[in-house]
């Protein structure tokens, strides 16, 4: 498959996964921690950026958020589209979930489908969902119901749970372990990949066929797993994008104003940091008692050399939903911004032979702007 291919289905899933079918927002909100009690009513969508999200009352559209966590103990008409840290679904929600976080957690009904990427994916006995179920998770844990199919890539599956139609698992490019419980129900056929280690407990129901699938090619194997490697990556930058916004969402208009104003010379002193710093950390390394100090340093190093590029990803986001819209800059959208700016730079930080080079030029501007910034407020 061509890479250029390859980046256009990342794009598309990516997209897909974090925009709704509608961009009119009933209501937009930035805050640090967003509680809407019981007894309150959202009218239409609301999209959100905030550290703590927590619903117990009634969304009538969509929730379009972006946090480090996520509590729905209410209801919700629409659609909950995600990233975050950890989400918990205690509720009920008439529309599909579209998430992509480390943990989730459904203890409450879903009236349509379950797509999810992370880490891990717990649906518990008293879950239900009613439609299907596409799991990228590392592990996923299936106690409750699912009356669609149940189908996905994972490193370790259990089931002990009732699926409604087909158990597949087969398209998993490595090996994998599933194990399904003495009280799982499967209605359909169970399919899995020839490497996989599989556990069934004789009393497991499996009114279908049990079909063992050999792999394709080793080259379609790896497609599936960058892609979906690639995917995650993009979600983990966002929500150290929002830990960015939460903690210096003042200064991003400074930095942006910097970024247009003295391009050049934050250019000049991104560049320079980042040769001197790993240089001065690998000289260290040469000493022992230089050691601890140099991993400081390189770690240090990093995460800054990290958030830079974020802050360069933000500036081209809301240039460019600034040209779009052609409208002044605002405040209220920059987590569109976050999320156009890094989905645009990340895939060009993929493009085979050239992507670190441009993954390098974005880190150093962003990097020179800090400098400059902190240079700025400290004199």
């Amino acid at each position: 498959m061509p890479k250029s291919f390859k980046l256009l289905l990342a794009t598309f899933a990516i997209l897909a996964f974090i925009l709704p079918s509608s961009v009119s927002a009933a209501e937009l909100k930035s805050s640090e921690n967003l509680h809407i009690p019981q007894g309150e009513t959202i009218d239409g969508n609301l999209y959100v950026a905030s550290n703590s999200i927590v619903v117990d009352g009634d969304i009538a559209g969509d929730l379009i958020a972006l946090s480090k966590s996520i509590t729905i103990n209410g209801r919700l008409e629409g659609d909950l589209i995600a990233l975050a840290q950890n989400i918990t679904v205690n509720g009920e929600i008439n529309g599909n979930i579209r998430s992509i976080s480390n943990t989730a957690t459904i203890n409450g009904s879903v009236a349509r489908n379950v797509n999810f990427i992370g880490n891990s994916l717990n649906i518990e006995k008293t879950a239900q969902i009613n439609w299907d179920l596409l799991t990228g998770a590392l592990k996923t844990d299936i106690k409750g119901v699912i009356k669609g199919n149940v189908y996905g890539n994972s490193e370790t599956v259990s089931l002990s749970g009732k699926i409604g139609k087909n158990f597949n698992f087969s398209n998993y490019s490595n090996a994998q372990v599933i194990n399904i419980g003495p009280e799982a129900n499967i209605n359909g056929n169970l399919y899995y990949n020839e490497d996989t280690n599989i556990v069934i407990a004789e009393k497991a129901n499996i009114a279908g066929d049990t079909e063992i699938i050999k792999k394709e090619t080793k080259d379609q194997g790896k497609t599936s797993r960058s892609i979906w490697s690639f995917i995650y990556k993009i979600f983990a930058i966002l929500v150290i994008g929002l830990v960015v916004i939460s903690l210096g969402k003042k200064h991003i208009p400074e930095l942006n104003l910097l970024i247009k104003e003295k391009t050049g010379k934050a250019f000049a002193w991104g560049f320079l940091a980042s040769l001197i710093t790993p240089l001065a950390a690998i000289i260290l390394i040469f000493s022992i008692i230089g050691i601890p100090l140099a991993l400081i340093i390189l770690v240090l190093w990093m995460i800054l050399f990290c958030v830079a590029k974020i802050v360069i990803a933000i500036f081209v986001g809301k240039y460019l939903l600034t040209k779009l819209n052609k409208e002044k800059d605002s405040d209220k959208n920059i987590i569109f911004a976050l999320i156009i700016g890094v989905v645009i730079l990340w895939l060009l930080f993929a493009i085979p032979y050239i992507g670190w080079l441009f993954s390098f030029l974005a880190g150093s501007l962003g990097l020179g702007t800090i400098l400059l910034y902190f240079k700025k407020i400290n004199s």
